[in-house]
């Protein structure tokens, strides 16, 4: 069974063996200390396309990566390694236009049986790892009652660490003076868990300014220009989370006691999942593109040579 832990921790212990700093290996891949700091907590993994480059760096297999230890490298499994990144590359390829939508689905399909066969078979964990994707369905919340089931530090695991994203705009309990207007999470895992949450409460006067002076006492960042975001022009922002990499935790106000707070969280510069069909588009923000391929996954990728 895939254990990211495990596997952060045969990475870091595969770097400190070749006599590499966290930072020569980030370097060389051309990603930040940061990233690599998150794959060897087990945090995040590396984009499939640093895949190759890492193993190489590393002198492992991509099935020793995945099976967090060393294994015995038969031809069979470095050839389904190459085949399975293949696939994987191509298909994320394809899904960037429509037209490639159908043969996307084909190539997967044609796939799928084989790579069956092979956990069937003790194929390991790259297999297993292959066909938990492919079979990935969105799960949606969308009761109040389980809310802290999903939001904050007593979240089931699946929910509790979006990737370092603070989730401290949210508030931790829904305040008895707020009335519950919506409220929806979205967690997927094709590859990499990713999560979009909507909260929309109404406040009592007197809770409303509390929580607005709450809110704009937090640390806000910097955030114009990630993801092609100009601002916001529906709603004041009260506070924002931004991240590079992994998204945005912000709360918005109509200034008249509604609150909205959002997480869009996810991992590889885009969204596998079809965020516009979970979310009202008033509560975006301007400019906002997660999609595969966006303009600032090409920029980023062209600037880290990945």
């Amino acid at each position: 069974m895939f254990d990211p832990k495990k596997t952060g921790a045969f990475i870091a212990s595969e770097r400190r063996a070749k006599g590499m700093t966290q930072e020569e290996l980030a370097e060389k891949l051309g990603v930040s200390n940061r990233s690599v700091s998150r794959w060897e907590t087990g945090r995040t993994m590396p984009d499939y396309s640093l895949l190759e480059p890492l193993c190489a760096l590393l002198s492992i297999s991509i099935n020793e990566l995945f099976s967090g230890g060393r294994v015995p490298p038969p031809e069979r499994q470095a050839r389904d390694d190459k085949n399975l990144l293949g696939v994987w590359r191509e298909n994320r390829r394809m899904k960037k236009t429509n037209a490639g939508l159908i043969a996307a689905g084909a190539v997967m399909l044609a796939l799928i049986l084989f790579f069956a066969v092979r956990v069937l078979l003790g194929g390991g964990a790259i297999a297993a790892l292959f066909l938990g994707s492919v079979f990935a369905k969105p799960e949606v919340t969308s009761e109040i009652g389980q809310y802290e089931e999903v939001i904050g530090p007593a979240a089931k695991e699946e929910y509790r660490n979006k990737w370092d994203m603070k989730e401290e705009i949210f508030p931790q309990k829904i305040a008895p003076e707020a009335r519950v207007e919506d409220f929806k999470m979205v967690y997927y895992n094709p590859w990499d868990a990713q999560y979009l949450c909507w909260l929309a409460l109404d406040y009592e006067s007197g809770a409303y300014e509390k929580e607005v002076a709450r809110l704009k006492a937090l640390p806000s960042d910097e955030y114009r220009g990630i993801y092609g975001v100009r601002g916001f022009s529906s709603y004041e922002l009260l506070a924002v989370n931004a991240d590079e990499y992994q998204g945005f935790v912000y709360a918005l106000t109509d200034g008249k006691g509604k609150i909205v707070y959002v997480e869009l969280i996810f991992c590889n510069y885009a969204y596998d999942l079809k965020y516009e069909e979970y979310i009202p588009s008033e509560y975006l923000p301007d400019g906002f593109d997660a999609h595969s391929g966006n303009a600032y996954e090409r920029q980023e990728r062209e600037k880290h040579g990945t």
